[in-house]
């Protein structure tokens, strides 16, 4: 599915997989774990990916292959990894911690494997959750 850089057209896109989820017999948790993920790095390319206020087109695809579901999310946003980025410590008191970075962290943490790379000028981001 292809949306816009629009915050508004998130909510398409969890519609979409919750009916992708039924469909393929995915586990509510699981699929509740993906919005989550869906919600922080769509928010993040819409917010910070783009330059300019011209409409941009953001692809999702969604697939379930035995136990495995994978979700690639593509963009043409500026060059990001947000894989990259050092892990917060959050250990430290919420006084001495740095802003930003949590809500990586928390996709790094929900899903069981997360890629970036970087293809004719466009992000694409592979998410896979194993499905037990």
């Amino acid at each position: 599915m292809s949306i816009g850089n629009d915050l508004a057209e998130i909510a398409k896109v969890m519609t979409a997989f919750e009916s992708f989820a039924t469909n393929c017999a995915v586990p509510e948790a699981v699929a509740n774990r993906f919005n989550v993920v869906f919600d922080e790095m769509l928010s993040n390319i819409i917010y910070y990916g783009y330059r300019d206020d011209v409409p941009h087109e953001i692809t999702i695809a969604f697939n379930r292959q035995d136990d495995r579901l994978s979700v690639i999310i593509s963009d043409d946003g500026i060059a990001f990894d947000p894989f990259a980025a050092t892990t917060p410590n959050t250990e430290l008191p919420l006084a001495e911690r740095e802003i930003g970075g949590l809500g990586i962290h928390l996709v790094r943490n929900m899903m069981h494997e997360v890629h970036y790379r970087r293809d004719d000028g466009r992000n694409i981001i592979t998410l896979v959750q194993n499905l037990e």
